[in-house]
C-alpha cells in the first residue's frame, strides 16, 4: 500500500499548492496525518511531555492549525465531478490533548467570574482508549477532521470548509464512511489531516476533541456529479447525510436541508413535498462544531426510510 507522509505540510486549501504525490483510483493508500502543535511541552507534566514531543515541536505554528499532509493528485479525476474518499482503518497516536484558548463561538469569554479560562489537558492513548485520569478512560471514536479539495478560484485556510470540503470537524467521517465531494480542478487536489481521537458534538473547546495524529487509510473514485449536488454529501452503511457551513448556525442548516430534498428528488425520486413531509417526521440533525469560521450542521437520514 502506498503511503503519503507528513513530511509536506499544507495550512491552507489551494489550487496553487504543489502536488506532493498522485495516487491511482480504486487503489487503496495511507495518508500519515500530524497532530497540531497544541500547548508549550514546558507546560506539560513530566511523564507525558516526552511521548507528546515524539509528535509535535514547540517550533510549530501556533496561529495556524490543521496541517494537511499532501496535496494529493487523483489520477483520471476531472473538474466538475465529484470525488468519493472511502475511509478505511484509522490509527491513532498514542497521545493527544484537547485545549481551550479561552473564548469559542460556543463559550464566549465575556461572563466575568464564570468564564472558564485558558486550559489544556494532555491525555495518554492506550489500547485504544484515552486515559482521561486515574478512575475515567473514553474508548476511542476516531475521526478525520479535515477531507477537503482545492476551491475552484482561491485559497482557504484549513480552519474553513465550504463547498470544497475542508475543515468538517463531522464525527461520521470515520471507518466505513465515503465522503463525496465536487471537485474543481483536474486531479481534485486531496487534503486530510485533523485527527481526532473523539470529539463531542459542538467541538466547544476549539482544540478538540481529542487533537492527535496517525494513519488513515483511503480509496478514491471519481464520478459524474449528480443533478442538483453543490455541497459535500457522507454515506455509510446505515444513513445518507447532507452537510453545509455557515454563520449563523441556521444559515448551515437550511443549506443543509436544501441539499437533502435535492437529493431524494433527483436520486431517490421523492419530490420535494413529500420529501419535505418525510424529514419532518425522520430527519436527524445537529452542530457537529460551533468554533470554526463557519459553524457545520451534519442533516442525517436512514437508509430504511428510502423506499
Amino acid at each position: 500500500m502506498k503511503r503519503i507522509s507528513k513530511k509536506i505540510l499544507y495550512r491552507e486549501h489551494s489550487p496553487f499548492n504543489k502536488v506532493t504525490d498522485y495516487v491511482d483510483q480504486n487503489e487503496w493508500f495511507q495518508v500519515e496525518t500530524q497532530m497540531n502543535r497544541g500547548p508549550d511541552s514546558k507546560l506539560v507534566d513530566k511523564d507525558l511531555v516526552t511521548v507528546f514531543n515524539k509528535h509535535r515541536n514547540d517550533s510549530m505554528p501556533d496561529d495556524r492549525g490543521n496541517p494537511s499532509s499532501g496535496c494529493i493528485y487523483i489520477n483520471n479525476s476531472k473538474k466538475n465531478q465529484v470525488l468519493n474518499v472511502e475511509i478505511g482503518e484509522i490509527e491513532t497516536h498514542e497521545v493527544g490533548y484537547t485545549k481551550y484558548r479561552g473564548s469559542t463561538g460556543a463559550f464566549p469569554s465575556y461572563l466575568g467570574p464564570s468564564a472558564i479560562g485558558e486550559v489544556f489537558k494532555v491525555v495518554k492513548i492506550i489500547d485504544r482508549k484515552i486515559i482521561w485520569n486515574e478512575k475515567l478512560s473514553i474508548p476511542v471514536k476516531p475521526m478525520i477532521g479535515v477531507v477537503g479539495l482545492a476551491p475552484e478560484f482561491e485559497a482557504r485556510g484549513n480552519a474553513w470548509a465550504g463547498e470544497w470540503g475542508g475543515n468538517f470537524d463531522i464525527q461520521e467521517i470515520t471507518t466505513g464512511a465515503t465522503v463525496q465531494i465536487p471537485i474543481n480542478h483536474d486531479g481534485a487536489l486531496l487534503h486530510i489531516g485533523d485527527m481526532h481521537a473523539i470529539q463531542g458534538d459542538g467541538e466547544i473547546s476549539g482544540g478538540g476533541g481529542i487533537e492527535t495524529g496517525g494513519t488513515v487509510n483511503l480509496r478514491c473514485k471519481s464520478f459524474e456529479k449528480p443533478e442538483g449536488m453543490t455541497w459535500p454529501r457522507i454515506i455509510n452503511d446505515e444513513y445518507i447525510m447532507t452537510t453545509a457551513q455557515g454563520r449563523p448556525a441556521e444559515d448551515a442548516f437550511r443549506i443543509a436541508l436544501s441539499e437533502m430534498l435535492l437529493w431524494l428528488e433527483n436520486e431517490f425520486k421523492i419530490n420535494k413535498q413529500e420529501g419535505f413531509m418525510l424529514l419532518a417526521q425522520v430527519l436527524e440533525a445537529r452542530v457537529t462544531q460551533f468554533v470554526n469560521p463557519t459553524y457545520t450542521y451534519l442533516l442525517k437520514i436512514n437508509k430504511k426510510y428510502l423506499i
